[in-house]
């Protein structure tokens, strides 16, 4: 499919959407989504000209015929027979498929909304959706606002350490699907959660997930966010979170990206409060000719605040890894401390990294370093793991588990660690035995 068909597709099913009823909060005909569609037609879709989308292109990803409207949803249990990562996380609370609610089960501490559902008035000053991801700000944000068939709002309150999970389904069963989940989830003052969001695809047909979360993290607040990633080959996926951290509020994420076809990952941090604290993990492998992109942007706009991020990366074969990490300091934002780090290793010599760390810096009193390195695996501890009898297969699978592992050791969960390391060990060495890990 050409981009003036794709275009032309998407402007009629938002002429369609928006000839239906208005009588519900988050209506297709609600005045942010006009805004929204209005700049995606402004925009368009990026191409690799467009500077951070350099080392990225969409072709692959724009070229199947989607189905643009969400299916008839299916059952938890026909998704439980397909998802593969059943039994290695919890049974989800939100099951969300290509966009909608699907079904939910209650959690301590979690209060759960649908938006679409809700009788609120339109023009509410509260409304939540596009207070920190303006549809403005990038192509895929702006589609998402105007054409996601429902909002799910996530209040969390005094909530136990248990993990709340929530998982994205896209169904492409009878033809390729677009889907477009948006989450909005809100972290009141002085409160904890612990959320983790899964990405799968159903269906032999190629799948295309666009999704937008806005996190808000009140005075005091802290989140512990999981994005677990490992679709199938054919799916491709574009994920955009932008959290907004109040004075004193902590949060940390970790990004376990080792499957489907193509992957984005845009986190936009704006640390607003003095003393917010953010903490960026990820751990990553492809092969083939998979490609994950990641891309943050920590905006430090308040005094005292500190961030953190360190991504592992392993590509082999013709697979290709990109990392672009921004921390910008606003003036005024004084006694900030910063650190960003991105280390891969290659396999082969048709495996591709890119990694671009950046700083922008507009205060004085700031301790702020980033750095990028990229090589093979150590052969001399190849070799000395050799010498005590371990395969080579067995060796470089150790070598590389141990690699990729580093940033998940803080895993706040025991059974995310041992997920993760099961899947880094697979991806390691698919018939070399499971290596488990403790940190």
């Amino acid at each position: 499919m050409s981009l003036q068909d794709l275009h032309s597709r998407l402007t009629e099913a938002f002429e369609r959407r928006i000839q239906t009823g208005d009588h519900y909060r988050w209506a297709p005909n609600h005045p942010l989504r006009h805004r929204a569609f209005q700049a995606f037609q402004r925009m368009g879709f990026p191409t690799t000209r467009h500077e951070n989308w350099k080392y990225t292109s969409l072709a692959p990803v724009l070229r199947p015929s989607y189905n643009l409207e969400p299916p008839s949803p299916p059952t938890t249990t026909a998704l439980a027979e397909h998802l593969t990562l059943q039994g290695k996380l919890p049974l989800p609370h939100l099951w969300v498929a290509n966009g909608l609610l699907l079904t939910s089960r209650a959690a301590a501490g979690f209060q759960i909304q649908s938006l679409s559902l809700s009788q609120t008035s339109t023009h509410s000053a509260q409304f939540p959706i596009g207070q920190i991801l303006e549809p403005e700000s990038e192509t895929f944000v702006a589609l998402n606002t105007a054409l996601t068939p429902d909002a799910i709002l996530l209040t969390v309150e005094d909530a136990p350490s248990e993990l709340f999970h929530i998982a994205l389904v896209t169904t492409a069963e009878m033809q390729p699907q677009l889907a477009q989940p948006r989450l909005n989830i809100a972290v009141q003052p002085n409160s904890f959660g612990r959320v983790a969001i899964s990405l799968h695809a159903t269906g032999s047909h190629p799948s295309l997930t666009n999704a937008v979360a806005e996190v808000s993290l009140d005075v005091g607040s802290e989140l512990e966010l999981i994005l677990w990633e490992l679709p199938p080959t054919p799916a491709f996926a574009i994920v955009t979170v932008g959290v907004k951290l109040a004075a004193h509020a902590r949060l940390r994420v970790w990004t376990v990206a080792l499957g489907g076809a193509l992957l984005r990952n845009n986190l936009y941090i704006r640390l607003g409060g003095p003393s917010a604290d953010a903490q960026l993990f990820g751990a990553t492998m492809v092969n083939k000719q998979q490609v994950v992109d990641h891309r943050t942007l920590v905006e430090h706009r308040a005094e005292g605040c500190t961030s953190n991020q360190l991504y592992k990366s392993v590509a082999d074969e013709q697979g290709t890894v990109t990392f672009t990490g921004r921390i910008h300091v606003y003036p005024g934002a004084q006694k900030t401390n910063a650190y960003q780090a991105h280390r891969a290793v290659l396999l082969s010599e048709k495996a591709t990294v890119n990694a671009r760390p950046q700083l922008e810096i507009y205060a004085d009193d700031v301790r702020c370093t980033h750095g990028a390195t990229a090589g093979t695996l150590d052969e001399e501890a190849l070799f000395y793991m050799r010498s005590r009898g371990l395969p080579e297969s067995h060796a470089r699978a150790l070598l590389l588990h141990a690699f990729v592992s580093e940033a998940l050791t803080t895993l706040p969960d025991e059974l995310l660690r041992s997920s993760a390391s099961q899947a880094i060990a697979e991806r390691a060495h698919p018939h070399a035995e499971v290596v488990q890990w403790t940190p």
